[in-house]
């Protein structure tokens, strides 16, 4: 175990740096943290010191987290190893799967510097206690998984770089990625048929071929799984996980099992005193809100059991769950720190991520081609006949 402090560089002061930067602070075991960025007028917190080059960064720190666009990530990843470096890198690893072949040889030149993968989803605490779940078989038998990641990105796009304005970010390995990654964890295998389904319906001026991705994924263990993907929602950002068992539900965070709801996940993170609803940190006391939901569940318990028992009514879908994004990427950032002072396995490495990769691009390619296929008119809206009373 390290006895002094680590010192981390951020390549990439946009919306994904600045948050790498507030988060590496939070844990004790950092240093100094030196960011680099290609822009020359960054406005960034003073506790963080800029670097004018990589090369000055790299001569300062330890470990490097990588925060810049999708393509650039292979090309600074090999920078950083070859500077002898741990790298921690955003999602999606690389861009393609080429890429992510590469890499691996890259990889194997370095083996004993960490490297690890920011697919923080998995560890939401939403999400996070569903694997055991299955594993354990809570659920029973898993029939179907959905993980939907719903992002309105008409402003986000260019709220701090324009990047993806300007080359097109592939909805698919920049936004799929995500439940691609909460799927193939839960299920433990990748797919053996999936099929994709692209839409370029709204946000017109992006420059990308496409606005929102379906694709439908078939297990060997018979588990169906489908995951919805856009950049165009007209909706605050969405993120959900559904697992179907022949035993019990799990939704959010809370399993239905023997007619009631159980909640299975706190909504604060070890030492914060503020939850995070999406961009919002409010400031709730623990034995408050532990009351509030406590309440919550034992009305929908009542309610549940009233409007299951009357076929007419039915039981739709419960309202209220908190999806702690900040928790999730807090412990990713606290396992790579942990990684290198402790010689300890990170949370995701190069083997989860590349079968995200590997999916990614094979979805793409099968969602370009039945696009191409279709060669479908741009989409009128919905109308209706007038009743004239034949």
């Amino acid at each position: 175990m390290r006895d002094q402090k680590i010192n981390i560089g951020i390549i990439g002061l946009g919306g994904a740096g600045r948050a790498h930067a507030r988060r590496f602070r939070n844990n004790s075991l950092v240093g100094k943290i030196v960011g680099y960025d290609l822009r020359d007028d960054i406005a960034i917190d003073q506790d963080i010191q800029i670097a004018n080059s990589i090369e000055t960064l790299l001569e300062q720190v330890d470990a490097v987290s990588i925060c810049t666009p999708d393509h650039c990530h292979l090309k600074d990843i090999r920078t950083c190893l070859r500077a002898g470096k741990h790298v921690l890198v955003e999602k999606p690893m690389v861009a393609s799967l080429e890429e992510a072949i590469e890499l691996k040889s890259l990889l194997a030149e370095h083996p004993h510097q960490k490297f690890a993968v920011h697919h923080q989803m998995r560890h939401a605490p939403a999400f996070e206690s569903v694997s055991q779940l299955v594993r354990e078989g809570t659920l029973g038998r898993v029939f179907y998984i959905e993980a939907n990641y719903w992002h309105d990105m008409t402003d986000r796009s260019t709220l701090y770089d324009d990047w993806r304005a300007r080359e097109g970010q592939s909805l698919i390995f920049g936004h799929a990625c995500h439940p691609f990654d909460l799927i193939l964890n839960i299920v433990g295998s990748e797919p053996k048929q999936h099929s994709t389904f692209l839409s370029k319906i709204g946000f017109d001026d992006y420059k990308a071929e496409y606005t929102s991705a379906t694709t439908v994924m078939n297990f060997d263990n018979g588990t169906i799984a489908k995951t919805h993907v856009n950049s165009c929602c007209v909706y605050p950002q969405y993120n959900n996980l559904i697992v179907l068992g022949d035993k019990g539900t799990f939704v959010d965070g809370v399993l239905f099992k023997n007619g009631e709801f159980t909640k299975l996940t706190d909504f604060y993170s070890p030492g914060k005193t503020s939850i995070q609803l999406n961009v919002v940190e409010v400031k709730i006391p623990r034995r408050l809100l532990s009351f509030i939901f406590k309440s919550y569940l034992g009305t929908m318990n009542w309610l549940a059991s009233k409007l299951m028992s009357r076929p007419d009514y039915g039981f739709r879908h419960y309202p209220m769950t908190v999806y702690n994004h900040d928790a999730a990427c807090q412990t990713m950032i606290d396992n790579f720190i942990d990684s290198i002072a402790r010689n300890t396995a990170v949370l995701v490495g190069f083997c989860d991520a590349e079968r995200v990769i590997r999916i990614c691009e094979e979805a793409e390619k099968d969602g370009l081609r039945r696009m191409q296929q279709t060669n479908a008119k741009p989409a009128q809206p919905i109308t209706h006949a007038e009743d004239n009373g034949e």
